[in-house]
C-alpha cells in the first residue's frame, strides 16, 4: 500500500496573521526610532541655544552691575541711553598703573553698549537673519556675543516714589522707556530678557513643529509675537541690581 505524501506548510490565514504581527512590530520599532531621533535633535538644539544665551546673559549682568562705577567721583560715569532694546553705559574700572580706576572712562571696556545687530527700527525684534546679540565698546561697531537672538528687552526699575509720591506701594517703579535723562541716575534694577532661536528649522521628521508661543518679559509685556514657523526658541531672563 502506497502511503500518501504529506507536505507541511502554512495556510493563507497563518501567513496573513504572521505578516500583520510583523508589520505591527516594525511600526513600533520605527515609532521608537523616530521619537529618539526627534528628541535628540530637539535636545541638541536646546543645548546650543542655552549655552550661548546664558553665557551672554551672564556677561551682560556682570557688566551692567558695574554701571556708574566711579570711585574717584571724577569720571562722570553712568547710563548714557536706556531704551527697551538698547542700553549704553559707562564705568571707571581701569586705567591706572595698578589697573584701578583713573578718573575717566576712556579706557577699553569702560563704555559698553548692548543691542541687536539686525534691528533697524530699534524695537527689540530681529528684522531678519542673521540677527545676534551685539556688544560694542567705546562707540565702536556691535560685535556678536550670542548668535540667533530674535528678541532683546530691557525693563528699568527705580526706587519706589521715583515717579510720584502718590504711587508709593513698596515696589520699585517701572521707568518709561526710553528712560528720560533726568531719571537715568534713578535706575536701580534692570530686567533683561532674551529670546534665542535654534540655528535651523526643526521639521521633526514625520511630525511637524510650529512655534506659536507668545514671548513676554518679566512684566508680562509681549516682546516677540508668535512667529508660527518651524524654529525652536527659548526665553532667558535676568534681574540685575546696580551696585553703584
Amino acid at each position: 500500500m502506497i502511503k500518501p505524501v504529506i507536505k507541511n506548510g502554512f495556510t493563507l490565514i497563518e501567513l496573513m496573521i504572521a505578516m500583520a504581527i510583523s508589520g505591527m512590530a516594525m511600526a513600533a520599532v520605527a515609532s521608537v526610532f523616530l521619537a529618539q531621533v526627534t528628541g535628540q535633535i530637539s535636545q541638541d538644539t536646546s543645548l546650543e541655544m542655552t549655552q550661548g544665551a546664558r553665557a551672554a546673559l551672564q556677561r551682560m549682568a556682570d557688566e551692567i552691575r558695574m554701571a556708574k562705577c566711579d570711585p574717584t567721583q571724577n569720571a562722570n560715569s553712568g547710563f548714557i541711553t536706556a531704551g527697551n532694546a538698547n542700553l549704553n553705559f559707562s564705568m571707571d574700572i581701569t586705567g591706572s598703573t595698578f589697573g584701578e580706576s583713573d578718573g575717566d572712562t576712556n579706557d577699553p571696556n569702560e563704555i559698553i553698549r548692548y543691542a541687536l545687530t539686525n534691528d533697524a527700527d530699534g524695537n527689540g525684534i530681529a528684522d531678519g537673519t542673521p540677527c545676534n546679540l551685539g556688544r560694542a565698546t567705546g562707540g565702536g561697531a556691535l560685535q556678536p556675543i550670542a548668535l540667533n537672538i530674535d528678541a532683546l528687552n530691557f525693563v528699568y526699575l527705580a526706587p519706589d516714589n521715583t515717579n510720584t509720591p502718590a504711587d508709593a506701594d513698596g515696589d520699585p517703579d517701572i521707568l518709561a522707556s526710553p528712560v528720560a535723562a533726568a531719571n537715568l541716575n534713578n535706575i536701580e534694577y534692570i530686567e533683561v530678557t532674551l529670546v534665542a532661536r535654534g540655528g535651523q528649522e526643526i521639521r521633526g521628521l514625520l511630525r511637524t513643529y510650529t512655534d506659536n508661543t507668545v514671548y513676554r518679559n518679566q512684566q508680562r509685556a509681549v516682546i516677540l509675537p508668535a512667529q508660527n514657523d518651524d524654529f525652536r526658541r527659548l526665553s532667558f531672563t535676568s534681574s540685575v541690581a546696580i551696585r553703584n
